[in-house]
């Protein structure tokens, strides 16, 4: 099984500004703007009302007709929905080929993280708080149940099994590459783990852990245990176990091969990460120990 961080919302070249955390610990994760898609932010159902709350964030670049990228597209509150849909994630290009070359397929997951700043309603409109820090920080995710090329479906709009599919903004205009849709399992499930490994010590899960969760969702309250950024630091430096760091191990997180981007300390490993990549993959044949981190992450 491997685990994707993807990168995805609104951030400083896409919208030009944070997704908010709101006073009393909810989050929600702008979708980017896209001129392409067939929906538009007043479209999108959520509270409190997205269009005020980018309007006000982006400084009046955005408005209610303004076409929005909702990619990934994982509740189904978000817009009135066909009764066969599953939550979605769309990606092309360079990363859907970083992807394809490490051989993500059904049953990986991605995790989905993005810019996040405190706001609050002043005066009736909402601003960012001063001083806040800039946070990436986890806000949802998709374990990978079918892979899906958008030229094939295309090719065949009748397919009842795919027709639903094609509302989804990585259906609409050109992209670059290999253009792909990843549909959510129905629930989530874990790969089974091995109780111990020979180059490994300590225990291991004998099986997966998590019931109850969906196969894609959403994170709608920040904890610190889901915040990447290393207190203190700019949002691109992480902080994170220290299980994760490379040394000794067969592979490492995509991108992150140079070792001096790794500080270890007694307690957790500081992370530079890469200034723009989307999809970093990690391969848990190499890192077992994540099991017990992702469960964690929907404590």
């Amino acid at each position: 099984m491997k685990i994707i961080f993807s990168r995805k919302g609104v951030d400083s070249s896409s919208g030009g500004f944070a997704s908010p955390l709101f006073a009393d610990g909810s989050m929600f994760s702008v979708p980017i703007p896209d001129p392409r898609s067939p929906l538009c932010y007043g479209d999108i159902d959520s509270d409190p009302d997205l269009v005020k709350l980018v309007s006000n964030l982006s400084g009046g670049s955005i408005k209610r007709k303004t076409r929005v990228h909702l990619d990934p597209d994982l509740e189904a509150r978000s817009i009135p929905r066909d009764e066969q849909w599953r939550p979605l994630f769309g990606q092309c290009g360079a990363a859907q080929s970083h992807l394809d070359k490490l051989g993500v397929e059904a049953g990986d997951l991605f995790i989905f993280f993005g810019w996040f700043k405190q706001v609050e309603l002043v005066r009736r409109k909402w601003r960012y708080v001063s001083g806040a820090p800039d946070l990436h920080v986890i806000f949802g995710w998709l374990q990978v149940d079918r892979i899906v090329g958008v030229n094939d479906l295309l090719l065949a709009p009748g397919t009842k099994q795919t027709q639903w599919l094609q509302y989804h903004p990585h259906c609409h205009g050109k992209f670059s590459g290999v253009n792909t849709i990843y549909q959510a399992k129905r629930t989530l499930s874990l790969a089974d783990a091995w109780l111990s490994d020979p180059g490994l010590s300590g225990p291991r899960l004998s099986g997966p852990r998590l019931s109850g969760h969906g196969g894609a969702g959403v994170f709608r309250h920040y904890a610190k245990h889901r915040q990447l950024t290393a207190p203190g630091h700019s949002r691109s430096v992480w902080c994170v176990p220290n299980w994760m760091h490379p040394k000794g191990r067969d592979s490492t997180l995509s991108y992150h091969t140079d070792l001096s981007r790794w500080t270890r300390n007694s307690q957790s490993t500081e992370l530079r990460s890469v200034a723009r990549g989307q999809e970093f993959v990690l391969d848990l044949d190499h890192y077992p120990e994540a099991y017990d981190w992702l469960q964690a992450l929907w404590a």
